[in-house]
């Protein structure tokens, strides 16, 4: 029997299955697919399926267990996910342009930006909807797991400068010059918050899987 929570499973293993093939699809058609463009419409789908359940049956789509905090830690990890692989795969395309460009309106990331805003509205759409199942926003322990976590994504940032400083001590001039431009600078900067927000959601759900047992 389909409950609402297999259901949500599915669903966003579909909209994950549907985002990698939009952002690594192959360019050319595969047996007359192109699969970028299915992946994209199968993952624009899945979400749409997964807000309209979450919209009807919010108290059903995690563990009654969970805390409303938990919950929306889990979603704003899987959310977090997508925007850092949907900017690693834009970042690498950043690296073929030669030369890069000097201003932001001069870079193609209509896509990304495209890309980005969907999951944006989607994650802001579900977790308010989230909200309708009751139950305080965050009690004591999620405010400890809340701290808990935004320790370990002040560790990330911290290893992230210092690894940054190293590179910049250790390597020539010469091997820097790219990576030293001011919109590479800006991007690595951008990519490194993502990181240490992807880090701090992975460490706050762990620490709910720990605190549980």
């Amino acid at each position: 029997m389909w409950t609402a929570q297999r259901a949500w499973q599915l669903l966003g293993t579909v909209a994950l299955v549907g985002c990698a093939a939009s952002l690594f699809g192959p360019d050319e058609r595969w047996l007359g697919v192109d699969v970028g463009a299915t992946g994209s419409a199968v993952f624009t789908l899945a979400m749409i399926g997964a807000l309209t359940l979450a919209s009807m049956r919010p108290a059903e789509i995690f563990p009654e267990h969970w805390s409303l905090a938990e919950s929306r830690a889990w979603v704003a990890l899987v959310f977090i996910l997508l925007v850092l692989v949907s900017f690693v795969k834009y970042f690498l395309m950043v690296s073929n342009l030669n030369p890069v460009p000097a201003t932001p309106r001069e870079f193609p990331a209509d896509a990304l930006l495209w890309q980005l805003s969907t999951l944006l509205v989607a994650w802001g759409i579900i977790s308010a909807v989230l909200a309708h199942r009751g139950g305080p926003d965050e009690d004591e322990r999620d405010l400890r797991m809340r701290l808990g976590a935004d320790r370990a994504g002040d560790w990330a940032l911290t290893m992230a400068i210092a690894g940054c400083i190293a590179l910049l001590i250790a390597l020539p001039a010469a091997r820097l010059a790219w990576w030293l431009q001011p919109m590479v600078v800006v991007h690595l900067l951008i990519g490194i918050l993502i990181l240490r927000t992807f880090v701090e959601h992975i460490a706050r759900v762990i620490l709910y899987a720990i605190e549980r047992r």
